[in-house]
């Protein structure tokens, strides 16, 4: 849950944007620049409403913020269209954990299309298996958004484990 910041000269109001990396407290007039407001890695600069706040971050969950409404009906659609083929005995989701994600993932759309949202990489990755279901079976739809969806991907990619951190067995002697 994202947390407003308060002015640290009235301690009232709170940022609002003004600009491209301008903000100021809506009580006082206190200008500030992102840099103002530094951050720990588990946090994230967000903007909701018109209010600079500070959202926490876990390890391994990634950021999408999207910038035009349409984009959570975009993802809804394709997390409803993989749902109806699961259930006409067509194997779409390999466990039923992701099951449970997609009909969690479709509420949390439907409840927030302003974002931001933050996403586990197994929400993460349910939502690219649904993308590219949509895009198997409706592939003229799929384009609709392709940098939005390259966004998601994106995130899905930065939220797994690269090959570097996960630790190696080769050349483990048996025990």
């Amino acid at each position: 849950m994202p947390v407003p910041i308060l002015c640290d000269w009235c301690r009232e109001g709170r940022f609002q944007v003004r600009g491209a990396d301008a903000y100021a407290c809506q009580v006082c007039g206190n200008q500030a620049t992102s840099a103002a407001f530094p951050v720990g890695d588990d946090e994230r600069l967000v903007t909701v409403a018109g209010l600079l706040q500070i959202l926490a971050v876990p390890d391994g969950y990634q950021v999408i913020t999207p910038d035009r409404r349409c984009y959570a009906p975009h993802l809804e659609a394709s997390l409803a269209l993989a749902l109806r083929m699961h259930q006409a005995r067509r194997t779409v989701f390999g466990r039923p954990e992701e099951v449970e994600t997609a009909e969690d993932l479709r509420s949390l759309l439907e409840a927030d299309v302003f974002g931001p949202w933050v996403l586990s990489p197994l929400q993460l990755g349910t939502l690219v298996r649904a993308m590219d279901v949509r895009s198997a079976v409706l592939p003229s739809t799929a384009r609709q958004h392709p940098e939005f969806d390259a966004e998601v991907r994106k995130a899905y990619a930065a939220s797994r484990p690269s090959a570097s951190t996960v630790p190696s067995t080769r050349g483990t002697p048996a025990r």
